[in-house]
C-alpha cells in the first residue's frame, strides 16, 4: 500500500509582480490581430487567471497566447535570448526571478505612459521593485507563505517553523529548495525566525545546522505550484509571483495593454475573488467573503520583512549546494 504523506509547504513573503520592458516593436502589429505570449503557473493559479485573460481577450480583440511553466525555465530561455526575440511577452515571476532578470538585462523599466493603471499601486510595494530609480515591476498580488497541511492527516496543528521538526512528521514534510522561491522564501524566514539576517555568514551556518536535522523529516522537493497542488491532493504529502514583460518583446504594444489591464482595479478585484490574495492597487474593493481574510493597504505591506535578494542573488548557488548536502534532495 502506498504510503500515505503530508505536506508542509513553508515560505515567508511572497509576491505577485507585474513586469514591463521597453524593448521590441509593434510595426507590424496593426496589418493583423495582436498577440501576446504569457507564461503562468499551472494549477489553481492557472484556472484563476485564465478567466480574466479570456475577458481582456474579448474586450480587446488581442489574442492571449498562455503556457505554463514556473520561473527557472523562463528565466533560462530569456538568458539565452539575451533581450532580442524572447519566448514569452508576460511572464509571472517571483521577486529573486527579477533581481536576476534586471542583473541579466533581460528585463526593462516600466514606461507608465503606457500602463497607466501603474500608478495606482501601493507606493511601498513598487518601491521594493524599483532600481536605480526605474520600475522594473508591477505589483499585481500580495501574500504570505506559511505552513500548508491536511487537516485530515495531521493530529496536531503547526503554529510555527519549528514545527517542521515535530516527530509527528517525520518523513512527511514537503519543502521547496531554495533555486523555487519558496524554498529561498522558507530559508529566509527560518534565518529570521532566529534571529538572524541573510548577509550575515555565522547566521547562515546556524540555518543549515538547523536544516540538517530536519533531514529525515523531508520527503519531497516540489519546486513550483502545481506539483505542491498534486501533491496535497493525492495524499502523498499535505503551498507569489510576477508578471514579467521581457525586454525584446516582438508584441510590446499588447503586452503593454495586457498589464496596464492587470495593474487595474477589475482585473484585479476578479482574481483576489478566486485567489483571497491582498492586492497592489489601492482601488480594490473586496467582498464579504475575503474581508477579514486578508491584510491589505500601505501601513501593512510598508511593514513586511521582504528577502534579501541582493545577498541571495549572489548567493544562491553557495546556498542551494549547502541545502542539497544537508537535506540530500532538490535542485
Amino acid at each position: 500500500m502506498r504510503r500515505r504523506l503530508i505536506t508542509i509547504f513553508a515560505g515567508v513573503l511572497s509576491m505577485i509582480l507585474l513586469l514591463s520592458a521597453c524593448g521590441g516593436n509593434g510595426q507590424d502589429q496593426g496589418k493583423q490581430q495582436q498577440t501576446v505570449i504569457v507564461g503562468v503557473y499551472g494549477g489553481d493559479w492557472e484556472k484563476n487567471i485564465k478567466p480574466i485573460l479570456e475577458k481582456f481577450e474579448k474586450d480587446t480583440g488581442i489574442k492571449v497566447q498562455t503556457v505554463s511553466g514556473a520561473d527557472s525555465e523562463w528565466f533560462t530561455k530569456l538568458k539565452a535570448s539575451n533581450g532580442k526575440n524572447p519566448p514569452y511577452d508576460l511572464l509571472i515571476l517571483q521577486p529573486d526571478t527579477i533581481q536576476r532578470g534586471i542583473a541579466a538585462n533581460v528585463l526593462a523599466p516600466i514606461d507608465e505612459g503606457k500602463a497607466t493603471n501603474v500608478k495606482k499601486l501601493y507606493r511601498s510595494v513598487q518601491k521594493k521593485l524599483t532600481v536605480d530609480g526605474k520600475q522594473y515591476a508591477a505589483g499585481f498580488s500580495m501574500g504570505q507563505l506559511g505552513i500548508a497541511y491536511r487537516k485530515d492527516l495531521v493530529k496536531q496543528e503547526p503554529n510555527s517553523w519549528t514545527d517542521l521538526w515535530s516527530s509527528q512528521l517525520k518523513g512527511k514534510v514537503a519543502i521547496s529548495s531554495p533555486t523555487y522561491s519558496a524554498g529561498l522564501q522558507f530559508f529566509s524566514a527560518l534565518v529570521h525566525a532566529q534571529g538572524g539576517t541573510e548577509s550575515n555568514p555565522k547566521d547562515i551556518d546556524k540555518a543549515f545546522k538547523s536544516l540538517s536535522q530536519l533531514k529525515g523529516h523531508v520527503a519531497a522537493f516540489p519546486d513550483n505550484p502545481g506539483s505542491i497542488q498534486t501533491l496535497l491532493e493525492r495524499g502523498d504529502v499535505a503551498a507569489v509571483a510576477s508578471w514579467a514583460l521581457t525586454k525584446g518583446s516582438q508584441h510590446e504594444e499588447a503586452a503593454y495593454k495586457l498589464l496596464n489591464y492587470l495593474s487595474g482595479k477589475e482585473a484585479q478585484e476578479a482574481f483576489s475573488e478566486k485567489s483571497y490574495y491582498g492586492m497592489s492597487n489601492s482601488d480594490v474593493k473586496y467582498g464579504d467573503k475575503i474581508k477579514g481574510k486578508v491584510k491589505v493597504g500601505e501601513n501593512y505591506y510598508s511593514k513586511l520583512t521582504w528577502v534579501d535578494y541582493e545577498t541571495a542573488t549572489s548567493e544562491l548557488g553557495n546556498w542551494t549546494n549547502r541545502w542539497n548536502e544537508v537535506l540530500g534532495g532538490g535542485k
